[in-house]
């Protein structure tokens, strides 16, 4: 029955009518709800936040939504090849914090030194994060603290959505236009412009699954804390569990069905509910 109510909350049904269906307790669902979204957090981290991703072209979008507590924003990256979201952060503003959470965790998901673009809004914060995120040391043999450089394939697109005139500018923040404008015919499988509309449809997504984040819905989330713990429930999801149409192949002459973990490498099979509850994530080990 929790592994019901579960999947019945993660896809995007309301809490009042689980409530009403099984005659469970609100704080009840809560509390399973906050369970549940700690263990995916720790999942989201152990099996994407290795070190091991090509992650190609990562887009990074932003929504906002009200909570009983005042208006909460949501920052969210994904990596268009794979339609894997590698990471969320929610806080109680538009704070350089909750950005560099999120480029913080990209940083950790990819191969080091392998060629990664970023597509971000007009906002300078994730530019600032990113060449802050983004660097290595070069060691010269001398005494003291080694020089830190950027990647050397690391590149940076800006989209800005004018409200006047309904005027888009794109522009080329860090790095080279022609190898930008090649990665992203890579990753998206055709030639393309300068866009942010896999996040877009990412955050599309995530309103349909999280009540709280529907626009004009009475469903205000409770504060941001809840808001991310059942953020990542539905991340985990969204990564390994549903299948996405666009990432099916034909083998065989069969389609098979694929999610975005397993486009990544990291599984071989779309989950169930109760396997992403039972997933086994290692302790963390602690020097003594």
């Amino acid at each position: 029955m929790v592994t019901l109510i579960l999947t019945l909350l993660i896809f995007g049904c309301p809490v009042p009518a689980v409530v009403m269906a099984f005659k469970i307790d609100e704080r009840t669902l809560s509390d399973w709800l906050d369970k549940a979204g700690e263990h995916a957090r720790r999942v989201q981290d152990h099996l994407v936040c290795q070190g091991q991703l090509d992650l190609g072209q990562v887009q990074q979008g932003e929504l906002w939504c009200r909570s009983q507590r005042g208006v909460v924003w949501v920052a969210t990256a994904i990596s268009v090849a794979s339609r894997l979201l590698i990471w969320g952060s929610v806080a109680s503003g538009r704070t350089e914090a909750m950005i560099a959470e999120v480029v913080r965790h990209v940083h950790r998901a990819a191969r080091l030194q392998s060629p990664i673009l970023w597509a971000t809004d007009g906002f300078a914060t994730w530019k600032g994060q990113i060449l802050r995120c983004f660097r290595s040391a070069v060691l010269s043999g001398r005494r003291g603290r080694p020089r830190l450089v950027e990647w050397a394939e690391l590149h940076i697109v800006q989209v800005v959505k004018r409200t006047y005139g309904q005027r888009i500018e794109r522009r080329l923040a860090f790095g080279d236009l022609f190898e930008a404008l090649h990665m992203i015919e890579v990753t998206q499988g055709k030639r393309g412009t300068v866009n942010t509309a896999f996040v877009e449809r990412l955050n599309a997504t995530l309103r349909t699954w999280l009540p709280a984040l529907t626009r004009r819905s009475r469903h205000a989330g409770t504060d941001a804390q809840r808001l991310e713990r059942r953020f990542f429930l539905t991340a985990t999801a969204y990564n390994f569990v549903r299948p996405h149409r666009s990432l099916r192949i034909q083998v065989d002459g069969r389609w098979v069905e694929r999610t975005p973990g397993m486009v990544a490498g990291l599984t071989d099979h779309p989950w169930t509910i109760e396997e992403l509850l039972r997933f086994q994530v290692p302790p963390l080990h602690t020097a003594a």
